[in-house]
Order: structure tokens, then sequence, then C-alpha cells
């Protein structure tokens, strides 16, 4: 096949192009990594083979490391179960320029049963299965739309392979429930990931794939994508995602990121010389109170890694930018600062997390109930919204950071309204604002 990348959109200007084998060994995917384009520039780029042509896609280069650039335009996007939900979050997102998409994880879920498309699939647990969850996921037209947008920066959370599965540990109901049949799922799943994302690093032979990465857009911002799944220790509650702290969630080896992605992390954040520092994280780092004391936490998020998070928060109040958490996985919404004691109305905020929705994956009804109650017990949390699928648009300036919530009336119907439905601002300082 050939590709072709253009300087406009009719393609009449082609600036860059190639062949490339798409081979059965990799789902017939290509990966091209393209050279020699100029910086802050955007492009369009398309496929030929065997006699037709792929409609041409919209992409956009990163600034020059030494420049300040004027503004960067996000999109922030997670959680897509294709049968809980329509995509019509995704064809707004392709309404409004982007110059990245930062994927936050559940790009595909591994279970079925939905409100909506049902699509009958068996749960995958090879190779085969995990193709053919991508190739579903991936006909249709708002999805596409969104790829064919801008360049998409992806990382991955726990459907891509199990529901809460944590390094080598499945949860506690899986399909693969012993070590070896799990990490030759966890091996197929990553290669199919691989497969059908967008990314740069050489395939996985294993169960193992080191994703976790640094992207620069100029002076403006540093983007730390962070891998929160296949380092991570064994969570508290034996399986249970709500309930007590144990004694091992306080000890320095029990991890979230693991010690090579601590290390990693801390030493980019001291040394990062942008205006902002942003952290493309899966799971909820600020914290959720639902009772007083230690009995109710919810286990899967930062509030069941207590010591894992502080040392996080030294690297972040390190940092040479302004922090911000772009963070997905609870298909909800939540805004909020970051502080060394998040109990304490009063403790100076290190940075800002903007929880993003789902694009289309079901709220949590219970979640959703406990809003009140924790908003009352969590006084860095400014708002949040539980019922609503759709995305974030983010744009950042040397100045101040905007972020958009926008929200769909509807998920369940078709081409349902789409609204904004808050928008904040974080300053120099890292405090919020609105809405």
């Amino acid at each position: 096949m050939r590709w072709e990348v253009a300087a406009d959109e009719r393609m009449r200007r082609i600036v860059r192009s190639g062949r490339a084998v798409a081979r059965a060994r990799d789902a017939h995917a290509v990966h091209v990594d393209v050279r020699g384009l100029e910086p802050a520039r955007t492009y369009w780029y398309r496929f030929r083979a065997r006699g037709s042509a792929t409609e041409p896609a919209r992409t956009r280069t990163a600034p020059d490391p030494g420049a300040m650039p004027g503004r960067l335009r996000i999109g922030q996007v997670s959680c897509q179960r294709i049968d809980q939900g329509y995509y019509t979050a995704y064809a707004d997102l392709a309404e409004h320029p982007l110059d990245v998409v930062v994927h936050l994880g559940d790009y595909i879920y591994e279970s079925s049963g939905g409100l909506v498309r049902d699509h009958g699939l068996a749960e995958p647990v090879d190779l085969d299965g995990y193709r053919l969850r991508y190739a579903h996921y991936q006909q249709d037209r708002d999805l596409q739309a969104a790829h064919a947008l801008a360049p998409w920066v992806v990382t991955w959370d726990d459907h891509e392979v199990e529901n809460n599965y944590t390094s080598d540990a499945p949860e506690p109901s899986s399909a693969t429930p012993d070590r070896d049949s799990f990490l030759r799922r966890r091996a197929a799943a990553y290669r199919a990931w691989w497969e059908h994302q967008p990314v740069r690093f050489d395939a996985p032979t294993g169960p193992d794939l080191r994703i976790y990465r640094r992207l620069r857009f100029g002076r403006l911002a540093d983007l730390h994508v962070l891998d929160t799944r296949q380092y991570r220790s064994e969570q508290c509650g034996d399986g249970l995602d709500v309930g007590p702290r144990c004694e091992a969630a306080s000890e320095p080896d029990f991890t979230v990121l693991g010690a090579q992605q601590e290390r990693w992390l801390d030493k980019g954040l001291r040394q990062s010389s942008t205006r902002w520092n942003v952290l493309a994280n899966q799971i909820v780092m600020q914290q959720w109170r639902f009772a007083p004391g230690n009995m109710v936490w919810n286990l899967d998020q930062w509030d069941g890694y207590p010591a894992a998070r502080a040392r996080v928060f030294e690297s972040l109040a390190d940092a040479g930018g302004t922090p911000v958490v772009l963070t997905g996985d609870v298909h909800s919404s939540w805004v909020g600062n970051l502080a060394a004691d998040l109990d304490d109305p009063d403790s100076t905020p290190i940075g800002a997390e903007l929880v993003g929705p789902g694009i289309s994956s079901a709220p949590s009804s219970l979640l959703a109930g406990t809003i009140p109650t924790v908003l009352e017990q969590s006084p860095h949390i400014r708002w949040a919204g539980g019922t609503k699928r759709g995305w974030v648009r983010h744009v950042l300036t040397p100045d101040d950071w905007r972020a958009e919530y926008r929200l769909v009336d509807d998920a369940l119907v078709e081409g349902s309204p789409v609204r904004s439905a808050a928008t904040f601002t974080i300053g120099r300082d890292g405090r919020l604002e609105g809405p």
C-alpha cells in the first residue's frame, strides 16, 4: 500500500509519501512514522491500495521544542463502550478544531450486552477475539470522524484487557482465573491494542509493553502519558472495589505506577521547563470521601493507594510547570484541586484534576447518588456531574487553561443534542475558577 502526506486537504501538494506492507500477522495494520515535517503545521494524509484510497484525514505536528505556542487545543476522551450508548460525543468533537485528542483508556470493553447496539460478540480471551472487538468498534462513523480530525495520544485502562485487573492478577470472576492463562490473555490484548492504535513503539512479543512516555508541545506543555494498570500492586479488598484500606496500602512498595515509572515521572516533572505539566492518567487522583474514617474508599482509584499518591503529589509539588491531571475511568465528571492534605480546605493546591465523562459508557447511578456526600466531605472538589456522557475541550495558553465540559443530553438517542455544561479556568498558581 502507498501512503501520502499533503500540505492541503485536496491532497494536491504531496510533501511525503512511501510504501508500507499491511501484513496479516499484524491484522493488516501499518504504523508509519513520517519524518521531516514542519513543526506546528497542519497536514492531511491518506492511504492507497488496489485502486482505492481513504478519505483525507487531518493531523498536526507538535511545535518546535523551543517555541512558545500561543495555544494548544486538547480533546479529552475515555470510556467508549459501544453497546451502552451512541458515539454522539465524537460527532460533536469532530466539529471542533483540535490540535490533539488524548484518550485515557477503555477504548474497547471485553463485556457485552448493553442498552443499544448489542453486538453479541463473545468475551475476548485470545488474539482473534480482541481483534474482532476492535474491528467492530472502529466501524463506527463518529469514531472514524474523530480519528480523522487530529492526531491521537492513547493509553489504556483495564477494559482493553479485563475489568479491574491489576498487573498479572485478574478480577475474581475472570474467564482466565489463573496467572498463566491471564498473562496469555494480556499478551493477546496488548498485541491487539498495539495493532489498532496510532503508536510509535514496536509490537509486543509477550504480556509486557511499555507505553508510558512523554510528549512535548514546545515550551507550553509536557504531556506525561501514564500506565496505571500494568505495574500496580493488587488492591486491597479481596477483589471488592469499595471498602477499608488495608495496612499494605501505606507501605512504600505498594504502588500504582511501579518503581521505574515513578522515578521516570518524578524526574520528568522536576526537570520540566514548560508552562504546564499535563498527566494523561486513568484513575481518579483526587480524594472521594464517602464517610468519615477509613472504612469506605474506592480501592480501585488512587484513594486505594494513599502512599503511592503522596509520592506523586511530592513530584507534582516540585514540578517545573503547573500540574494538570486529565483522568477518565469513572463515566462521570469531576473537577477539583489536588493538595497535600485533601481533608484540609486551607491546604495549598499543587495542581488541578479534570475527570472527564465517558464517551458512551453508562454512568453509575450508585456513584451519582453519592455526589452530594462526596462534595460535602471533600473540600478540594469544586463540581461533579454523574449522569451524562460527553467529552472535555481544553484550550491552553501561556497565561491560563480553559476546560469546557460538553455533555450529551441522552447518549441512548442517536443524534441527541450536545451542550456546554460547565467551564473552568486554571491560573498559573493551579487554582480553579468557575463554573
